[in-house]
């Protein structure tokens, strides 16, 4: 398994966070002044800092959720191309293996299979061909 190196934090993670810490540090300095300083009552003033705090606080949502998201399709993007390149692979192993002259064909539950003569056994799938070592591992995978 390879170490992983620590990431440096996104950009926009990094200036959510200092947005949403300006956000609260003005909305708390706000509370503090009214409440406990007695500052005067200047309603244009209180109300202009309020509307500064709550889009400061939006806009820090807004870019931790961007973020967010970035990272989860980031994921999910590095789960498909792994899981394409590992049935590309298999395809590979597929045409390289020589074909073994077809023993018996039938049914598990309503899932076609083909078993070869070396004791193998393809079945039919909902995402393609498989090859199972054995008609019993076949049965067990297709629950019959």
């Amino acid at each position: 398994m390879k170490a992983e190196r620590a990431r440096p934090t996104p950009k926009p993670r990094r200036a959510g966070v200092v947005l949403g810490v300006a956000g609260w540090v003005i909305l708390i300095s706000f509370a503090v002044s009214r409440l406990a300083l007695g500052a005067p009552h200047d309603a244009g003033a209180f109300v202009a800092g309020l509307a500064v705090a709550l889009a400061l606080l939006m806009t820090s949502a807004t870019l931790l959720l961007l973020d967010a998201l970035r990272e989860g399709f980031g994921a999910l993007d590095s789960f498909f191309v792994a899981a394409l390149a590992r049935s590309s692979q298999r395809r590979e192993e597929a045409v390289r293996q020589p074909q073994t002259e077809a023993r018996r064909r039938g049914y598990i539950g309503d899932r076609p299979f083909v078993a070869n003569s070396d004791g193998t056994v393809t079945v039919e799938t909902l995402l393609g061909p498989r090859l199972f070592p054995s008609l019993a591992d076949a049965q067990d995978f297709i629950g019959s």
